[in-house]
């Protein structure tokens, strides 16, 4: 039978042994990452590891707690590839805050569910709070603006479109015939998105980019109005601050008076590149974006969070209302009015509290400190994009925008069809060697390196060191397979 009061006596001793445990791993840690930079990027799950996980029973009975923390740190997450490294150049991720990490255990530890307010005031009030900073920064009227946050782009990007497709398509009866627009460099989860609040692949319009990879407005307005004369219903156009290939920002102003031409909703994926509005001097590489209905935001990119935070934002609140609000009978008691439910602005029911770790690390340290990363970044992309244009047979590709920049190896002396193969060649060389991470991308058929400068662990000594690494490996790479 159970026993409720050495239930209780055994958690809170628990409790104690855990956070005395949990301050001698972060002593470890810390120990361990001080020098992260004179370790090895890429750890991987041996044969040992996947063994081990997959053979351990799930019991009914449990074990010593610091055995188990232990195989956690030393096995489990020991098979991760370091993306706090200075050299790790892949993915759109960052360093993160001592804050952000310290709000993250704090919320953990105090656990409010987000979906209503009755229940999570606090932290539904510092949710809110920072909707309208954000909504501010992209100069959206703090009176009317809405938001939540999420568990990443994805998430953010579906809410927004969804509060799209409720306010351009009321009731969905032209829901068969709509047609919504993005560029050939969106992220993937745009189009998924699209798929999964209901359209086809039909219904989705991959509008082409130009040389700088952003979207083409002529051929964008082109495509609405065939889709207008073929009887369709355009309602949505995407764009984005930040591809994830080459860290474009697409022409906003533009993309907005076309939106309000044509009545479309204008959805903006600033997932990864809306951290440039905390920039006094790359703010205005975002103009535009006021022009927009809703727009994302991923904090755990390039503000040195944790994963996950994430925000959508959305001009007036009411249609995250719209779209969202469902008050079933066993929530009659605890529905806000003065201050929304989260569960009426998103698609998450109960949700933890991801903005307290961004509350935590702006009010700790200020925002001068991430804009100061953010310039760093665009500075550390001007440089290794000057060493590989110096640099014998490499071209630039994609020229550095939000940090990022593309390269490839092509030199004139080898067969152009092999310049693909010795890209690959280069970046898996790069990988194994443990010095720097570097993925390919594929941009208007060419095969290239992707350089993502955006951590705020690196400095320009990294980025240095590591295009001559790669030049090294090139030379290697190109005698071995020419």
């Amino acid at each position: 039978m159970f026993n409720r009061e050495k239930y209780n006596q055994e958690r809170a001793e628990a409790l104690k042994a855990q956070i005395k445990d949990l301050e001698k791993r972060f002593e470890e840690y810390i120990e361990k990452n001080i020098d992260v930079r004179n370790q090895t990027i890429n750890n991987v799950a041996t044969p040992d590891v996947v063994k081990k996980i997959m053979e351990t029973p799930i019991g009914c009975q449990g074990r010593d707690p610091r055995e188990v923390g232990d195989e956690i740190a030393d096995c489990i997450m020991g098979a991760t590839i370091r993306t706090n490294h200075p050299r790790f150049f892949s993915f759109v991720t960052s360093a993160i805050s001592p804050y952000s990490i310290a709000g993250e255990v704090l919320s953990c530890l105090y656990n409010p569910n987000m979906g209503s307010y009755m229940i999570s005031q606090g932290p539904m009030l510092v949710e809110e709070k920072l909707v309208k900073w954000a909504g501010s920064l992209a100069g959206f009227d703090a009176d009317t603006v809405g938001g939540i946050f999420t568990s990443g782009g994805s998430l953010s990007n579906l809410t927004g479109m969804i509060a799209g497709r409720e306010a351009k398509l009321p009731g969905r009866e032209d829901l068969s015939r709509a047609v919504a627009f993005c560029s050939d460099q969106a992220h993937s989860s745009i189009r998924k998105g699209m798929r999964m609040m209901g359209l086809r692949n039909d219904q989705i319009v991959i509008v082409e980019s130009d040389d700088k990879f952003k979207i083409r407005t002529d051929r964008l307005t082109e495509a609405i109005d065939l889709a207008i004369a073929e009887g369709k219903k355009p309602f949505l156009l995407v764009g984005t601050i930040g591809t994830t290939n080459t860290g474009s920002i697409d022409p906003l102003d533009k993309l907005g008076a076309i939106a309000e031409k044509y009545g479309l909703w204008l959805h903006v994926d600033g997932a990864y590149g809306g951290s440039i509005l905390f920039s006094d001097i790359y703010r205005n590489l975002a103009h535009g974006l006021e022009r927009a209905d809703s727009f994302s935001w991923d904090f755990h990119k390039w503000a040195l969070q944790t994963y996950s935070c994430s925000c959508v934002i959305v001009k007036d609140k009411t249609n995250l209302l719209n779209a969202f609000s469902e008050h079933p009978e066993y929530l009659e008691d605890v529905i806000s009015t003065e201050h929304n439910d989260g569960w009426d602005l998103g698609i998450e029911m109960s949700r933890p509290a991801r903005s307290i770790k961004l509350w935590y690390t702006i009010q700790a340290m200020g925002t001068d400190l991430i804009a100061d990363i953010i310039d760093y970044s665009f500075f550390n992309a001007s440089i290794a994009a000057k060493r590989f244009a110096e640099a014998e047979d490499f071209e630039i590709i994609s020229t550095p925008s939000c940090g990022t920049i593309n390269v490839r190896y092509a030199p004139k002396d080898v067969d152009p069809a092999l310049y693909d193969k010795l890209n690959v060649k280069i970046s898996d060389e790069l990988i194994n060697s443990g010095y720097a991470f570097i993925v390919t991308t594929v941009l208007k058929g060419k095969k290239c390196l992707r350089m993502i400068a955006i951590n705020g662990n690196t400095d320009t000594a990294d980025v240095l060191s590591t295009v001559e690494k790669i030049k090294e490996i090139a030379k290697t790479v190109k005698k071995e397979t020419v």
